[in-house]
């Protein structure tokens, strides 16, 4: 009996894990008009992120959600979630929340999202060089990122100004 209650649970828990994944990528679809073709890559590569990262499917489409509210197409997405997917483990941040972080500066800074291994490299690189973190440079991003892109400084400037700030007291959104 015991043994039977808990495949009865298991059974409910992949139910429960295959229906958050299914509504994810409906979302992802619904936001980037994705669909036959586009939208299967999307699902294979989520599932795959899911294999063989430490994020699971559902994250992986999370993260799709996010860049697709930033405008990015299906093959940015597809080429972009690695990097983002690799600052988000290097920096203990939530796959989803490294994922509207990197798309919002990207977009503000002017820059594309076939830019985003780069940055996403330099993010890691000043978050672990200073005192701050990556949720803590998306604050800073918020407000500084739309001015520093229009007068046309780059990423590697502004993130190693951000560091340097943080290193001073002065994070987050005071940066």
């Amino acid at each position: 009996v015991t043994g039977s209650a808990a495949i009865t649970a298991m059974a409910g828990y992949s139910v429960k894990v295959g229906s958050d994944f299914e509504a994810a990528m409906s979302k992802v679809s619904a936001i980037s008009g994705a669909t036959g073709d586009d939208l299967q890559k999307l699902t294979e590569k989520a599932k795959e992120m899911g294999a063989k990262t430490k994020f699971s499917a559902t994250e992986s489409a999370q993260a799709f959600e996010y860049m697709a509210m930033a405008g990015w197409k299906t093959d940015d997405m597809l080429n972009g979630i690695e990097g983002i997917m690799n600052l988000a483990a290097a920096s203990g941040e939530d796959l989803a929340t490294t994922s509207d972080i990197v798309t919002d500066a990207l977009t503000a800074m002017g820059l594309q999202a076939s830019d985003s291994g780069h940055f996403a490299d330099v993010l890691a690189a000043a978050s672990s060089n200073s005192n701050t973190n990556v949720g803590m440079m998306g604050e800073t991003f918020k407000y500084v990122a739309p001015v520093a892109g229009a007068l046309g400084y780059n990423i590697e400037d502004l993130s190693q100004a951000i560091g340097l700030m943080a290193n001073s007291g002065i994070k987050s959104t005071q940066a």
